[in-house]
């Protein structure tokens, strides 16, 4: 009887370890990319000059908020028309960065977005609908194509956030959702800051 009691008492503790390292997992998911963004502003902040520093938090600022996107604030970043020109890494490193971070905070925390849809019967009917036909592009890996095309197109509306949204939507699991977010803002700003600084003028004679 003993024995059996002492299993039955290690196993509820193990089941109590484990429900407590899983709100454990989604704190550190939650709270790990906000300290990362935190670091690297300071970072950032600290290298530049008082100027640049305005200017930076400026348009770092503006870069959430529609209608600016990389097609402008990119621009904007590598000029002297408003105050001096960032370096071309500090504007790389901050608009990947930025993405990454943003589909990482909603990626890993879709969870509470399926909480709410899936207690609204018609969000919940219209999501499950939404994952079944991904489910025939995705059969066809097509699915990650069009998503990484509709985050390297720039077009209004798409982006890091929107293209993270409509990927977890579709179902697309969080990891690769982020990798999609990552390569196609790699390689985005790549181009805008190549054809900015003049390095694919020859494309156009």
């Amino acid at each position: 009887m003993k024995i059996h009691k002492i299993i039955n008492d290690a196993y509820e503790q193990l089941h109590k370890i484990k429900h407590n390292l899983a709100y454990l997992y989604k704190f550190l998911i939650l709270i790990i990319p906000f300290l990362t963004i935190a670091f690297y502003f300071v970072f950032v902040f600290d290298y530049l000059s008082p100027e640049q520093d305005a200017k930076y938090g400026a348009l770092t600022l503006a870069y959430f908020f529609p209608p600016a996107g990389k097609e402008s604030v990119i621009p904007l970043m590598l000029s002297d028309k408003i105050g001096p020109p960032l370096p071309a890494w500090v504007v790389w490193s901050t608009i990947v960065i930025m993405d990454v971070i943003s589909s990482a905070i909603i990626a890993y925390n879709w969870w509470l977005a399926e909480f709410i849809i899936t207690h609204i019967p018609l969000l919940d009917r219209g999501y499950k609908a939404l994952q079944n036909k991904a489910e025939k592009y995705r059969k066809k890996k097509l699915l990650t194509l069009s998503l990484l095309l509709f985050m390297i197109i720039p077009f209004q509306g798409t982006g890091g956030i929107s293209t993270t949204i409509l990927a977890r939507l579709l179902g697309v699991r969080a990891k690769k959702t982020v990798m999609i977010v990552f390569t196609g803002s790699a390689i985005t700003t790549t181009i805008w800051i190549l054809w900015w600084l003049g390095f694919l003028n020859f494309l156009f004679g």
